[in-house]
């Protein structure tokens, strides 16, 4: 063998060649020996062959040489042998050949002799480590290098017998898998064995996972190009062709099903494979090699209660060892008794271990999971030496999902307290090993055993299940933008305001909700449970326009099912369906005594309708293209239209004729906007520009430029000195109409904005995006004061005075009625 014959030759020319046999006998273990040997010795002569490219004890001891100061010198042992990317050499020894073999050892022999080496790409020196999810953070973490030691080796063992090497870690909850599983990927020796990268990515029961976007994470964790994941069958195709060939480690964590790690299993002999999971089946249908997570021995039992009960080891009570019986030496149990015996005196221990032993769990046993008595006896201990308002508070996070972060805003909502409050109470929980710190953010995250235990305290199981649905819907938006925690709970659970538990949830947190924040008023997101809630009359496509009467009590919403509807502001409900367009309806406006309206369409037509009996009083015909948009006058005897056939229209609405065509435009005119004194119109085109026009003469008095992509919308201020306008390149430009300048812009939408009204009072600007967003604008320092996320792209919205409602559409045919709830000004 080559190896053995080269360590011969070596030594027979005075070298002292140290051989690593374990690799011969196809061992996978990395030992103290390895690393000794490599740190002492002034050269590593790397053999490559199959085995060692797909071996990651050979990367690791490759890399571990280089990184140390080490002098490498590969050489090739079998013809064909792929050169790793990570070892960069002028020139590779070749042994291939064994007639060669004398004169192929005098050169390696004058590399020995002279300062020939290997060298590691900066790409190379620290495996990136990747995590989708971020576990939180373990206070008191216990180092247990003896079962991180096991599980390294037990996913390093080759098992040819399998195309993937996958291997589960699997064990009860509590007992530190996830620990155990980060702490792998924090290892020197793993780190070296994956030059390519670790990606951890957290699957979890409740988790509602985006599979692409998962995917193209994942992908970038790998240095791929994200072009090829665009549709899930791409992800799946190119995600196999990258992994085969790297060196990378995936790690999924908290499995509840086959589904969570089959998507990221392929086939990549340098790579490896490891979840972590309670049910041991899952394994078994993945043909994954089984790894137990073991409980603590007694000594380290002894240490982690130790350091969490803030006393040294030495000086542990006597109750101590009787406490580790009775938490069955499972860490996350020992972790809740420790924190709450921090700084105790010996009777206080005695005590304890008393209330441990008469924990009485009946009244919850039911809604409890089997098998994890120890650690629920010492969550009940610690729970009821907890103040009663703090057990409420305590039990309000049941609406929680698992592995889901709750930031300030989240505790400030469900606890009704300011920050500061939040803060404190949720640093008590975390002190006491009731709940984990999670991330660098003011986040706090449960346990999932801990999440069992307070939904078995709620008391209200059918209307829990309803809440945590609708956070389980809206978890997309609450993980993004924590501040919409209310509007999205509220905004869904309105269906169910029937129930008393729902409708005392619902009063609390609008209660607690930081202001400002968008109350919505009427259901128009998805609820939970839909198979068995009423769903609300509404249009069957996107909502393209929506105008409000002067006195707040009728909207009038324009639709891409050809329609118009007529809503009552109080009661949310559908008055009438006008119909009589044949082409979907692009926008509305409203006369000022709110007795009529105007409708644009798709079919070139206006129409005007009268509100109470929802009639056609007559089609205004003139334009050669779809009508996209209208505005009317404060006198209520003219509209202006906006048509795809780059003109305007001023209309006589009492005839139904047209009195002058704007003409200026080089493309599609969308939207249009009259002075409240109705001399001037403000229009938005696709020709990136805004004009102003004089209404009486039908000149443009000037051209508003500057955008680099189409104006979607445009609104003005009652004072008529400025107007806003919304745009294809996701941003607002408030303009001063006088001098046609942008005085500033509002950045903050991540797609084009389509629609944007102004409030009566002209400081506020409310906008609509395709990022399926509202936005409520301050129009003099540009900031965004306040988000809500709809379930469909938003086209547009309108402002209501009397009532300081939003009224916004969607492309899921829903209006939101949402109410601008601000904070009360100090006296």
């Amino acid at each position: 063998m080559l190896a053995q014959r080269l360590q011969k030759g070596l030594k027979e020319q005075g070298f002292d060649a140290w051989l690593d046999t374990e690799r011969i006998d196809a061992g996978a273990v990395w030992s103290a020996e390895i690393e000794r040997e490599i740190d002492t010795r002034e050269v590593m002569i790397a053999l490559l062959s199959p085995g060692s490219y797909k071996s990651e004890i050979c990367r690791a001891e490759q890399i571990r040489a280089l990184d140390k100061g080490k002098r490498v010198i590969p050489v090739i042992a079998v013809k064909g042998t792929d050169r790793p990317l990570y070892l960069y050499a002028r020139q590779y020894r070749d042994f291939t050949e064994d007639t060669n073999y004398v004169e192929r050892l005098g050169e390696l022999l004058a590399d020995l002799r002279g300062d020939s080496t290997a060298t590691l790409p900066d790409t190379y020196r620290k495996s990136r480590v990747t995590y989708l999810t971020a576990p939180p953070r373990v206070a008191n973490y216990l180092e247990r290098p003896e079962a991180v030691r096991a599980l390294r080796d037990a996913i390093f063992t080759e098992d040819h017998r399998q195309p993937i090497a996958l291997t589960a870690l699997a064990g009860m909850g509590g007992i530190g898998k996830t620990v155990l599983a980060k702490a792998l990927t924090e290892d020197e020796v793993v780190l070296r064995a994956f030059p390519d990268g670790i990606v951890w990515v957290t699957a979890g029961k409740e988790r509602k996972r985006d599979f692409i976007e998962e995917m193209r994470e994942v992908a970038k964790a790998l240095g791929d190009d994200l072009s090829g994941y665009d549709t899930p069958l791409a992800c799946e195709n190119q995600y196999r062709t990258t992994i085969a060939n790297k060196a990378a480690l995936i790690v999924v964590d908290d499995v509840w099903s086959k589904a969570d790690i089959e998507p990221l299993l392929a086939e990549s002999p340098r790579s490896r494979f490891l979840f972590t999971t309670r049910d041991v089946s899952i394994g078994r249908f993945v043909s994954a090699r089984e790894h137990r997570a073991d409980l603590l021995d007694v000594a380290q039992s002894r240490l982690l209660l130790a350091s969490w009960a803030n006393v040294p080891i030495a000086k542990l009570p006597a109750a101590g060892d009787e406490l580790i019986t009775e938490c069955g030496c499972l860490p996350l149990a020992l972790s809740v008794v420790g924190a709450m015996l921090r700084d105790a005196d010996a009777e206080f221990w005695r005590d304890t271990l008393d209330l441990l032993r008469k924990a009485d769990l009946t009244a919850i046993q039911e809604q409890l999971p089997p098998g994890q008595d120890t650690f629920f006896k010492a969550v009940e201990v610690s729970f009821q030496s907890l103040k009663p308002d703090i057990q409420q508070r305590y039990k309000a996070l049941a609406v929680l999902l698992e592995d889901m972060p709750a930031p300030l805003p989240i505790l400030e909502t469900l606890w009704n307290v300011n920050e500061a409050e939040a803060r404190r109470i949720s640093r008590q929980f975390v002190d006491r090993s009731l709940a984990q710190r999670d991330g660098a953010e003011e986040c706090i995250r449960l346990h999932d055993l801990q999440l069992d235990y307070v939904r078995a305290q709620y008391g209200h199981a059918e209307a829990l299940e309803l809440i945590r649905g609708a956070v389980r819907l809206s978890a997309h938006v609450i993980e993004r933008a924590p501040r919409q925690f209310a509007s999205q709970l509220v905004g869904r659970l309105l269906p169910h305001r029937g129930v008393p538990a729902i409708r005392q949830f619902i009063d609390e947190i609008q209660i607690g909700a930081p202001k400002p924040w968008l109350r919505p008023l009427y259901a128009a997101l998805s609820p939970p449970g839909t198979g068995l809630v009423r769903t609300l009359e509404g249009h069957s496509a996107g909502v393209r326009g929506v105008a409000v009467t002067p006195d707040g009590k009728r909207a009038v919403s324009a639709s891409g099912d050809k329609t118009l509807k007529v809503w009552d502001l109080e009661s949310g409900r559908a008055l009438r369906t006008l119909e009589g367009h044949s082409a979907p309806v692009h926008g509305v406006a409203v006369t000022p005594d709110g007795k009529r309206a105007v409708s644009a369409s798709g079919d070139k037509t206006l129409k005007v309708w009268d509100l109470e009996s929802g009639r056609a009083l007559r089609t205004l015909e003139g334009h050669s293209d779809s009508v996209v948009g209208v505005a009317v006058t404060a006198d209520g005897k003219r509209a202006v239209s906006a048509s795809e056939d780059n003109t305007l229209k001023v209309w006589d609405l009492e005839s139904g004729g047209a009195l002058r065509t704007l003409e200026g435009h080089s493309d599609s005119v969308v939207s249009v906007a009259v002075t409240a004194d109705g001399k001037r119109a403000v229009s938005a085109s696709h020709d990136k520009t805004l004009k102003v026009w004089d209404l009486e003469s039908g000149r443009a008095l000037r051209t508003l430029e500057g955008l680099s992509a189409p104006v979607c919308g445009v609104t003005v201020t009652p004072d008529g000195k400025r107007a806003v306008s919304a745009s294809g390149d996701k941003t607002l430009k408030v303009w001063d109409l006088r001098t046609g300048l942008a005085l500033r812009t509002l950045e903050g939408h991540s797609k084009p904005v389509y629609g944007v009204a102004v409030t009566p009072e002209g400081k506020r600007a409310v906008s609509a995006s395709l990022d399926k967003t509202l936005k409520v604008w301050d129009l003099e320092t540009g900031e965004a004061l306040v988000t809500f996320t709809c379930d469909g792209a938003g086209l547009c919205c309108a402002f209501s005075d009397p009532l300081k409602l939003i009224l916004a559409g969607d492309a899921a045919g829903h209006l939101h009625f949402l109410h601008l709830e601000e904070p009360k000004p100090r006296n």
